[in-house]
């Protein structure tokens, strides 16, 4: 009974409940993924404080011959966190992935162009005045490039949020990726 208290599947579902409530459904469903998927299936009947850097690299491997490099290195992040929980929680001695790192695929950063030319911001502009789908697309669009925000930002905005007498938006801490409140003008 115990084994399987100690096995990589139970502590990463004890880790997930622990970890997980707080973050966006999003990010659950990332790391859920990366466990039911890609973890799991290769790890999950082993004892957690028996599984070695090779047999977690083989799983990576797995992932990164689907070519999706980004995903591998995401996957080792949440490997890497099951078993630093296994570790504070006295189940394993060490964190295997740590011997992994170099060892997958480089991801290729990608660098979003953006639009300086003043010709082409009036292009822009023109598209978003001339884009014909749905009303609360071309609102989104129309306000994108008077608020400067961030799409998701602009996708979550409450009215409680937009303080009119004081020509600003006020974000919460509890809204931002840093915990700080985020001001910006109208």
């Amino acid at each position: 009974m115990k084994a399987n208290r100690n096995s990589f599947a139970a502590v990463s579902d004890e880790w997930f409940v622990a970890n997980m409530a707080h973050l966006s459904s999003s990010s659950k469903n990332r790391a859920n993924l990366a466990l039911e998927r890609d973890l799991k299936p290769f790890l999950g009947k082993r004892p957690i404080s028996e599984i070695s850097p090779p047999e977690v690299l083989r799983c990576l491997r797995r992932i990164e011959s689907r070519k999706t490099l980004e995903t591998a290195h995401r996957v080792k992040r949440v490997a890497s966190q099951v078993f630093r929980f296994a570790v504070a929680t006295g189940r394993a001695d060490r964190d295997p992935t740590t011997d992994l790192t170099g060892a997958l695929t480089p991801t290729k950063k990608k660098h979003l162009a953006a639009i300086t030319d003043p010709t082409e911001v009036g292009r822009l502009l023109t598209a978003i005045d001339e884009y014909q789908g749905a009303p609360v697309v071309r609102a989104a669009l129309k306000l994108s490039p008077l608020l400067f925000c961030r799409p998701g930002v602009l996708r979550k905005l409450e009215w409680t949020e937009i303080k009119w007498e004081a020509q600003r938006i006020e974000l919460p801490s509890e809204k931002m990726k840093m915990g700080q409140p985020h001001i910006f003008p109208l």
